[in-house]
């Protein structure tokens, strides 16, 4: 799965007509909220290709290959022994394959029409139909309404339209089904520092460090800063 294949993060701003309050404090003002969105935009899609990079070349491999078992499948593990290994992994290369199995178990819905239509939502995605994307994953998250994949599939597509206030709503949506989807914190964490809160953003981060203590999100002493930007201390 590539998470920014189908990312523009280029940004064309329109131009002031007559009259149009370009220059002075609306139009600085409007300005100023067009950088932060894409910062935020920006941010949020590196962090998430991050975490997911793992889960990607392992989603490349299923295609290539014999897809991962299914929970119902003969062979499959379940999200508390992934979870476990994470916990537990002794190196970078055990922690991404771990992630890997996670990023497979999230994609499978359980429905087969929810699959299909998720999938050709990645594809519309992949081509910039973005509109047809969110209509595929309407249409996904109607039929399969408790698939948290839906909604952090359709929180990148947000995210690609430069919506990351949609985003926002459909990741808090992905956490209240599944609370320890990885992807979800790390974008939530990213969306909030680049908004300036500094406050959620060490929360998500350190939900997602007890979950995943290797995670490529909390890297470049990232927790460490926000730790002494809300608290005033180190580590």
């Amino acid at each position: 799965m590539r998470l920014v294949s189908f990312f523009d993060l280029r940004y064309r701003p329109a131009r002031a007509g007559p009259g149009s309050p370009s220059t002075g404090a609306v139009g600085g003002e409007r300005r100023r909220r067009r950088r932060a969105s894409r910062s935020a935009v920006a941010i949020a899609v590196a962090v998430a290709t991050c975490v997911a990079l793992g889960g990607a070349r392992g989603a490349e491999e299923a295609r290539r290959g014999d897809p991962p078992p299914t929970a119902a499948e003969p062979g499959a593990k379940s999200l508390d022994f992934y979870f476990a290994a994470l916990a537990r992994a002794r190196d970078e290369a055990s922690a991404a394959r771990t992630r890997e199995s996670l990023e497979a178990h999230w994609r499978r819905s359980g429905s087969a029409t929810a699959d299909l239509l998720a999938d050709r939502a990645r594809r519309a995605a992949g081509l910039g139909e973005t509109g047809l994307a969110l209509d595929l994953l309407d249409a996904t998250i109607v039929v399969a309404p408790q698939w948290a994949g839906a909604r952090f599939e359709r929180a990148l597509v947000h995210l690609g339209r430069h919506d990351p206030d949609r985003a926002r709503a459909d990741l808090a949506a992905t956490l209240a089904l599944e609370p320890r989807h990885l992807g979800a914190l790390a974008m939530l964490a990213a969306l909030a520092e680049a908004a300036g809160q500094p406050g959620p953003a060490l929360t998500w981060l350190r939900r997602l460090q007890g979950l995943d203590p290797r995670n490529p999100a909390l890297g470049e002493g990232r927790l460490e800063k926000l730790v002494i930007d809300v608290e005033g201390r180190e580590l």
